[in-house]
């Protein structure tokens, strides 16, 4: 499959995994002054109390929508109504090279915060590295607030995005069935150790929501969360798996000891 082809099928993975997650949380997505809408097939993310990329940008410009000025107008129109900057994601070498100087013309400026894409196409998991006393298993209703809790820890926030991540974590395990949404935690002689999830659309399991707690890293936890989630993915017939990283950073590193390779750079362009 071309590298455009499988960017528009994990972007829509993405969109949706994260339409997902800002919804199942009214309340907490109220206090966050959080939005997800579509302008042409664009999916238009807004977060008024925590405006960072993950929950604050367009994506799909001349991937999933047109990259044209009548599509940018629109997006530009949704920001200047809520009072906030609009970001645009671009993914680089696979949306049309005009769509950074359109974002120019309009005022434009790139962030130096980018992200990378990485993805794996296979019918085999790979291996995990044995681990003593580890255990991962499916968050349930009744493990649900620790999934949370873990989501939080592991990611080391705090404040408000904190208590959202916390609270809409643990209502994502409650309300989505596990052939969608698969939560797991990894845990280390019973103790809470890491977390994953699985989000599955139509032939992509997305990889997301992994962490290790502090205390457990180093110990290839991530490495046997990332083989889990691929192994249930290929169970429920997915064969093509993404995931999102910083840069050049300990995940990337450890996707790519897994198989995973670097699909494409996301780039983030803001207008004041």
């Amino acid at each position: 499959m071309n590298k455009r082809d499988l960017a528009v099928l994990l972007q829509r993975n993405e969109t949706t995994a994260l339409g997902g997650f800002c919804s199942v949380d009214p309340v907490s997505a109220r206090r966050m002054g959080l939005d997800v809408t579509r302008r042409e097939g664009v999916t238009c993310m807004s977060c008024r109390e925590a405006p960072i990329a993950l929950l604050h940008r367009a994506i799909g410009m001349g991937t999933l929508g047109p990259g044209s000025q009548a599509v940018l107008d629109k997006l530009i129109r949704r920001y200047d109504r809520l009072g906030l900057p609009a970001r645009v994601e671009v993914t680089e070498g696979i949306a049309p090279h005009s769509l950074v100087g359109l974002l120019a013309r309009n005022g434009f400026r790139q962030e130096e915060a980018l992200h990378w894409v990485h993805v794996l196409e296979t019918d085999r998991a790979p291996s995990a590295p044995a681990i003593a006393g580890l255990r991962i298993e499916p968050a349930t209703r009744r493990t649900a607030s620790e999934f949370g809790r873990l989501i939080r820890n592991g990611f080391e926030v705090s404040g408000p995005i904190a208590d959202f991540f916390d609270r809409a974590s643990a209502a994502l395990v409650r309300r989505f069935p596990a052939r969608t949404a698969m939560s797991l935690i990894a845990r280390v002689d019973g103790q809470g150790a890491g977390t994953g999830m699985l989000w599955c659309s139509p032939r992509v399991g997305g990889l997301y929501s992994g962490s290790v707690m502090p205390a457990f890293r180093g110990r290839g936890i991530q490495l046997a969360l990332i083989a889990e989630r691929v192994r249930l993915g290929l169970e429920r017939r997915r064969r093509i798996f993404v995931s999102q990283t910083d840069p050049d950073n300990a995940s990337a590193h450890n996707l790519r000891d897994m198989g995973f390779r670097l699909l494409y750079r996301s780039l983030y362009f803001t207008r004041p």
